[in-house]
Parts: C-alpha cells; structure tokens; sequence
C-alpha cells in the first residue's frame, strides 16, 4: 500500500518531529507500506514553534539574520540569493495594545533585502493581520522622499524590480465588504465601532490609490483590487504588495505541488495539521484536490477543532481524527506542561488510524 503523507507543525512540535514520530509509528503497525512523506506549512503559527515556514521554504542550513526594534524582533532565514521572511506570529492577531500596528517593518525588511542584493524573497503573512495601517507604512522605507501615494508606488516598485517577490497566505481574506478585513477582526474582539472606523479609512485610502495601480491584478482577483480575496492578508499588507507587482498564493499550493505525484499515485493521503477553525488548512485543501481527481481517500489527523462526521463528505474527507477533543471550541493557549503529553496522544492516535485505513 502507498501513503502519501503530509505533515505541518502541531503545537509543541515542529513539522519535522512530527513528521518523524508519524512515520515511526506507522512503519511499527504497517511495516510493509510505502510512506512517501513531506513537511509542509499552513502559514499559522503554531505555539512555541512557529508556522514551521522556515522548514519547507527556508532552504538547507538558512542563515538567521536577526531583524527588527525591541518589541518586533524577528528572523530572516537567508540562504544564498534567497530569503524567507515569515511575519505569522509577529503580526497575527488584531489591532489592540501591545499589537504592532505599522507595516512599516515589512518595508525595511524588504529595502534591506535589496540592498543585500537578493534576488527571490518569498514573505509569508497571517489572516487577518493586527496593523491597521492598510500595509502603507511599508511604503515610506521603499520609496525615501517620494511624496504621494502615486509616486510612492512608482518609487517602491523600481526599488522592488530587481527582486522577485511573492506572498504566501493561509487562505482568503478580502480587504472590504461583509467579509472583509474589519468584519474578521470584529469576530475575533475588536469593537464593532472601531472596526467601522478602520473600515471606513481603510476605503478612504483605497480610494486616493491611482488607477493606475488599481488595475494591477493578483491571483485570485474577483472584480476590483480592492476586493481581491487575498487583499486583507497581514491587515492590508497583501493589498499594497499586491499594488507593487507582487503576486500572492494560498501557502498550500506551494507546499503541497512537489508532492503531486506521490498523492496521485498513492492509496492513501494522510494529512497531520494542528487546529482546525472554519476553514480547513491551506495545505490539506491543495493536497485534497490532488486527492479527488485520482480518488484517493483523504485523512486528517488534527490537533482540535470543531468537524463533524457529516461534514467530511461535503470538505472532501473520508476521515477526521483529533488528537485532543476536549479542546475542540476553546481558543485557549498552552503552557510546555500542558503539550508535554501530546507526543504520546498523537503516538496512540496514528497507531489507531494506520490499521484501520491500511489494507493488503
């Protein structure tokens, strides 16, 4: 039997611990399958370790460059011409105190990657992002002097032109509208008048934007770049990127494609993640189209979250298996002490999971 399985980062364990501790189960019950394995990230910070981004997308042995003031340290993970910069922990969130609410950071990161002469920056950004400056800031550090949201643009795209940059997200977030970036941060605590402010400067600015730059379009474009689907990714930051050129991707699709074949060829696609709120992560949508067009059954294998077994038809699974239920509706964080028993669970787990989908 071949398994093509995918692994990201869980609470506590970093993708590839993970990854190990699933194949050294399975190999125990199922020893005569072919396990073709591969890490992968969701782009959502997991606690203590991160959105496991630097694993998958950093290259062999990146070099940690330490960036950013006292209350925004963070790393870029360069390696050669190239550099990752992952903003979901940083920026995760919602605008509120101790929240760090200019995107300026993002510009100074990038101005820094052009004067290294780096050739390929990929940057990864949380949804929905806690700046609440529409991702302008990144502008002043790219575009020193120009005066104008117009000339500022220009500016920053002639500084980016030597670069190729791309974004990868977690999943949609349009800028404006019922489901924009306002009403995202509304649903996570943020009062319904302050919301209705950012909202309406944030159209305020969109509206000041040349045309010019506003006819740019990006993947995922539904009817004006404001509205993009992807355009609220990182509080705004995808929307001015998105201005300059860049292009942005589901951080899924990039993980999962140089696993395709294994998928399609496969019996099986086994899917670990950490939680799983309205949306399923970006890496087990990608891997569960694959997985549909050879008819490959697909399993996931998730921290908590709230999928119930008549849903797993209609989100394309055959099965869902949780590692902790009992934190299945609670946001609530986790102490090293509390995670110290998830290894063992997830052990047990996949040792229940691989006989019962496994066959001869």
């Amino acid at each position: 039997m071949k398994v093509a399985l995918a692994v990201s980062p869980l609470p506590g364990l970093r993708a590839g611990e993970a990854c190990a501790l699933v194949c050294g189960v399975w190999s125990e019950v199922r020893g005569d399958d072919d396990v073709a394995s591969r890490l992968v990230s969701d782009a959502i910070a997991m606690p203590y370790v991160g959105s496991g981004a630097d694993d998958v997308l950093a290259g062999s042995h990146p070099q940690h460059v330490e960036r950013g003031q006292a209350g925004e340290r963070h790393f870029a993970y360069r390696s050669a011409g190239s550099v990752l910069l992952d903003y979901t922990h940083l920026l995760h969130g919602i605008p509120g105190e101790g929240a760090i609410r200019s995107s300026r950071l993002v510009g100074e990161d990038l101005a820094w990657a052009a004067r290294e002469g780096i050739t390929d920056v990929t940057v990864v950004l949380p949804v929905p992002g806690s700046v609440s400056d529409l991702g302008m800031g990144l502008l002043d550090p790219l575009s020193t002097g120009a005066q104008g949201i117009g000339a500022q643009l220009d500016a920053a795209r002639t500084r980016l032109s030597g670069m190729s940059v791309r974004v990868l997200v977690p999943g949609e977030q349009p800028l404006l509208g019922l489901a924009g970036l306002a009403r995202s941060w509304m649903a996570s605590g943020l009062s319904s008048k302050e919301a209705q402010d950012l909202e309406n400067r944030f159209s305020e600015i969109v509206s000041t934007v040349p045309g010019r730059a506003s006819g740019l379009t990006i993947i995922g474009d539904s009817g004006g770049f404001e509205r993009n689907v992807y355009a609220g990714c990182g509080g705004g930051i995808a929307y001015v990127l998105g201005l300059l050129g860049v292009r942005v991707f589901p951080i899924g699709d990039v993980c999962i494609e140089p696993m395709r074949r294994d998928i399609e060829e496969s019996d099986l696609f086994v899917y670990v993640c950490g939680r799983i709120g309205e949306d399923l992560p970006s890496g087990l949508l990608a891997g569960s189209r694959i997985a549909a067009s050879r008819g490959v059954p697909v399993v996931v294998v998730y921290d908590s979250g709230a999928i119930r077994k008549g849903e797993l038809a209609p989100l394309g699974l055959n099965g869902a298996y949780e590692i902790r239920p009992e934190l299945a509706f609670s946001d609530a964080g986790a102490t090293t002490e509390e995670l110290a028993d998830l290894p063992r669970r997830l052990e047990e787990l996949v040792g229940r999971v691989a006989p019962t989908w496994g066959w001869n």
